[in-house]
């Protein structure tokens, strides 16, 4: 029967011994960063779960976690959990991560769905009346379409 690795025993022993896995250093906060991001990609994360992990990890590691992340990350986020915030369409890397953190925080909730608004009696605009064929100018199809040129009226008499 094989025994399977418990992971997080595995790394919360090297994180409490740390001086003894100096030259790994680079390695663990690289996996640290991938179950991070690991964990903040997966659809089923909701505000809810995102501020649990935010106060599993502090505020200063959520932080920094952030920053190392590609800009795709926080920004797809923010967009799920908070879809209707009005400067979401337009927004930068900085204030995405800045407001990723006040949502996990508390300091910021999702803006609510919009409301409709309710459709009121409108006053009904005039229709303008189609042009007909009175409208048209004298002369218009004389000139343009139908009549002979003063030219060719010339050189038939001659």
């Amino acid at each position: 029967m094989a025994m399977r690795l418990d992971g997080f025993a595995v790394l919360k022993a090297v994180g409490s011994h740390a001086d003894l896995f100096a030259e790994s250093c680079d390695v663990a906060d690289a996996a640290a960063l991938k179950i991070v991001a690991t964990q903040l990609k997966t659809q089923a994360l909701d505000l809810e779960r995102l501020t649990r992990i935010y106060k599993a990890l502090g505020a200063d590691t959520f932080a920094l976690a952030l920053e190392h992340l590609a800009d795709a990350i926080p920004r797809a986020l923010v967009r799920r959990i908070d879809p209707h915030h009005a400067q979401a369409p337009a927004d930068s890397a900085a204030w995405t991560r800045s407001h990723l953190i006040a949502l996990a925080s508390g300091a910021a909730k999702p803006e609510p769905r919009p409301h409709k608004a309710e459709k009121t009696a409108s006053v009904k605009k005039r229709k303008k009346p189609k042009a007909s064929g009175d409208d048209i100018a004298e002369g218009f199809w004389a000139t343009s379409v139908v009549a002979k040129s003063p030219r060719a009226s010339k050189t038939q008499r001659k």
